[in-house]
């Protein structure tokens, strides 16, 4: 197999603005085959087939019915902005497309999603922690303009429960356009706070953002050199959880830096932290048990939550290794890292998006491009980004008829998209 070959990661869009397609005549719900990959944000109903992320919507949905007796949400993962609305344009469920989810018809609204409603019209009456949970529930389900309206301007003040707060809306500021210096801003004054796992939190949120959106090295390593002054031995489970968070950020940096063996170390204490956070079994921590409390019609049990977030954790660690490995060509851990990452979330796109990209980089074309096929399969933006490097693999090995074909689903995907019209009418 060709060695020198890279795939292109996205290709350009003719309106960056431009919304995605609208497709009709597909079957209504529960019939629709992308609605069951993305049943939780259509209407937060259960599916067996959902990503690792959103079966986290459940058991925040669980708690924002009885907020005072909730814990707080330890959960990482959120939407992306308008991922929602490309998901139900996607799929051809027209009614489902609300820019707010009080604009969903009342007839298509489940159990859950009135307790979603409910929650924002009483916003203005609702303590830190249902606050809180709220928050994090609408950015799961990419309503992130309107979490931002209801919090409008906040700061930490270091009432414990506020700061929590202010550091949730904090990060869903990071994850909206235009708002990561806010945001970042945000982070600075957390990581002053009293309570030292939320502080050490918003360090490892401070380095991820300012690298990741603003490339900026240096707030980078401010953060860095505070949340070292924090991130003592821990002493409990979610003391550990933010030590490992924190370290597996220090060690993003470390890549960015280019310094590949200080990354190593860095990810080692991440790694043992996160072993260590593995092996304290709670009553049903367990893979078995988390999707027996996801199964189960009784609210989820604080083990089977437990599980979901060393679940999310080790998830994160191995896309950080995978770019460790993968950085200047492949590693010999390459592939193996790829199918441990399809293992532990099967169903995400971006998992499949991820362990394409490592097998493209391991030479494996084919099985990329099969990779990159079903991440396609998901729909949204990021599904016509893997239709489109399925292309590229299929055209570099001769497949002409293939990379058509999966120019052409990208297309359905992303109307705006050039390289694929290019492609196909050349």
């Amino acid at each position: 197999m060709p060695g020198r070959f890279h795939v292109r990661q996205r290709y350009t869009r003719s309106d960056p603005r431009g919304l995605f397609p609208r497709v009709t005549g597909r079957p209504a719900l529960p019939h629709n085959r992308l609605a069951a990959f993305w049943r939780p944000v259509v209407d937060l109903a259960d599916s067996e087939v959902a990503s690792l992320r959103l079966r986290m919507i459940r058991p925040v949905s669980t708690w924002l019915a009885d907020p005072e007796a909730a814990p707080w949400p330890w959960f990482s993962r959120m939407g992306l902005p308008g991922v929602r609305r490309q998901v139900v344009r996607h799929a051809g469920l027209d009614p489902y497309d609300c820019a707010d989810p009080r604009q969903l018809p009342g007839e298509l609204r489940t159990p859950r999603w009135e307790t979603l409603v409910a929650a924002v019209d009483g916003f203005a009456a609702l303590g830190h922690r249902a606050r809180t949970l709220l928050i994090f529930h609408l950015a799961q389900l990419s309503y992130h303009p309107l979490a931002l309206r209801l919090a409008g301007p906040v700061r930490p003040d270091g009432d414990p429960e506020r700061d929590r707060y202010v550091y949730e809306v904090a990060r869903v500021r990071a994850g909206s356009p235009g708002q990561v210096a806010h945001a970042l801003s945000l982070f600075e004054e957390l990581a002053g706070c009293g309570d030292p796992q939320v502080a050490l939190a918003a360090c490892f949120q401070g380095i991820g953002h300012a690298l990741r959106h603003a490339n900026d090295l240096t707030s980078a390593r401010r953060f860095e050199e505070r949340g070292r002054e924090l991130a003592k031995p821990p002493d409990d489970w979610h003391a550990c959880l933010v030590f490992s968070r924190f370290h597996r950020a220090v060690a993003l940096l470390r890549l960015t830096e280019g310094d590949p063996g200080a990354a190593t170390s860095a990810l080692t204490t991440a790694k043992s932290a996160h072993d260590d956070l593995a092996a304290a079994r709670r009553p049903h921590d367990d893979l078995a048990a988390a999707q027996r409390a996801y199964d189960a019609p009784a609210d989820p049990a604080p083990g089977g939550t437990d599980s979901m977030i060393v679940r999310e954790n080790r998830r994160y660690l191995l896309e950080l290794e995978l770019d460790a490995e993968t950085r200047g060509g492949s590693g010999s851990r390459t592939v193996a890292l790829c199918q441990e990452l399809l293992r532990l979330d099967p169903y995400c796109l971006h998992a499949r998006l991820r362990a394409g990209d490592g097998f493209a980089a391991a030479g494996d074309l084919a099985r990329a491009a099969r990779w990159y096929e079903r991440a396609g399969e998901l729909g949204t933006g990021a599904g016509a980004t893997g239709w489109f490097r399925a292309a590229q693999c299929h055209d570099h090995l001769g497949d002409r008829a293939a990379a058509v074909n999966a120019m052409g689903r990208c297309l359905e995907l992303d109307a705006t998209a050039v390289e694929p019209r290019e492609y196909l009418a050349g």
